[in-house]
Parts: structure tokens; C-alpha cells; sequence
């Protein structure tokens, strides 16, 4: 049975592998698509953001995304919009990669795993995207839930099948680096 609170060895080697994908994930945020300003952006950090969960696992998944999110506000010129209920969202997103992806060894060619791929990319994406999202945008900025959907945010349904197909193309991928899975927790 999987543990929810796996916590890996904190060796300088995870660490600095954490340090550079936090790095690298604020770099990729830069270049999201805003197709609707504060409502619906697209982007490729959530690719990153599970191979942090995959490395860090649960626990630190948790802190490496809220201080992701925290950078993030903070090195940007809209510090001034801080709200600490996106933050919290973020580090609960890197608690559910971590969680499925923290010593899961991944194949193209299994059907078991795209489907567990497919039910991680689902509650993230439902618990993130479709509720969370909509509801913290209806309470700070005024936007009803209905409205946001009436104006776009049901698109990112169609983000769901490119999500799964970019992870199992990545992982497999990632973990035939043996560093890669040594710090997934593989052997």
C-alpha cells in the first residue's frame, strides 16, 4: 500500500533537482497563453509540475509547488494580487502528482498505466481546473461560475487527452535516466 505521506531522503541531489525544476517551471509559466485574462490560460507547467511530485513525492510535492506559486506571485508585477487560496490549490496539486506518480514506474505500451495516468490527470484536472479555479474566480473577480464556462473555460476538456498523451510520453521517457529514477524512488 502506497503511504500518503511518503516522504523521500532530502539528499543535496534531490534537492538541487528540486531547486532547477522550480526553476524551469517558473521559465515555462512565462510563455502560457492567456486566452481569457483570469480565467482560462493555457500552459505547459503541468508537465513539470508532475515530474516535481514525482521526484519530491506527496509531502514535498506539497511545499515544492505552494513555494513555486509563491515565487511565482511574488517575482511578478502582480504581487499585489496575492490570494493565499491559489497557493494552497498549487501545493495540493503537487500533493496529487506526487501521490501518483512518486514511485511509479510508467510504460508506453501498458494499458494499465494510461489508465492510471488518465484517473491522476482527472482528479487533478476536476479538483484544479473545474472547481477550484472557477469557484476562487467567482469569489475574488466577481465571475460567476456559469459565466466562465459559458465563456470558455469547458475548453480545457479538450486539454485532458493532451495532458495524459505528453505524460506518458515524457515519463517513460525521464525514467530511463537511472538518476531520474533513483530520485522517483525506483530501483
Amino acid at each position: 500500500m502506497k503511504s500518503l505521506v511518503a516522504l523521500p531522503k532530502m539528499t543535496s541531489q534531490r534537492l538541487v533537482t528540486l531547486a532547477m525544476l522550480i526553476a524551469l517551471a517558473f521559465i515555462v509559466a512565462k510563455f502560457s497563453i492567456t486566452v481569457i485574462p483570469n480565467q482560462l490560460v493555457i500552459s505547459f507547467t503541468f508537465i513539470i509540475d508532475s515530474v516535481i511530485g514525482a521526484v519530491a513525492g506527496p509531502v514535498l510535492g506539497f511545499f515544492s509547488l505552494g513555494l513555486l506559486d509563491l515565487l511565482d506571485i511574488f517575482l511578478s508585477p502582480n504581487a499585489g494580487n496575492f490570494i493565499i487560496w491559489w497557493t494552497l490549490m498549487e501545493a495540493i496539486q503537487g500533493f496529487i502528482y506526487g501521490f501518483f506518480f512518486y514511485k511509479k514506474s510508467l510504460s508506453w505500451s501498458s494499458k494499465k498505466d494510461w489508465t492510471y495516468v488518465t484517473i491522476a490527470t482527472l482528479i487533478n484536472m476536476i479538483f484544479s481546473v473545474f472547481i477550484l479555479t472557477p469557484l476562487l474566480v467567482q469569489i475574488y473577480f466577481g465571475t460567476p461560475f456559469w459565466v466562465q464556462y459559458l465563456a470558455g473555460r469547458w475548453i480545457k476538456i479538450f486539454e485532458i487527452p493532451l495532458r495524459i498523451v505528453v505524460t506518458m510520453a515524457v515519463f517513460p521517457q525521464l525514467q530511463r535516466i537511472p538518476e531520474f529514477r533513483k530520485l522517483m524512488g525506483l530501483q
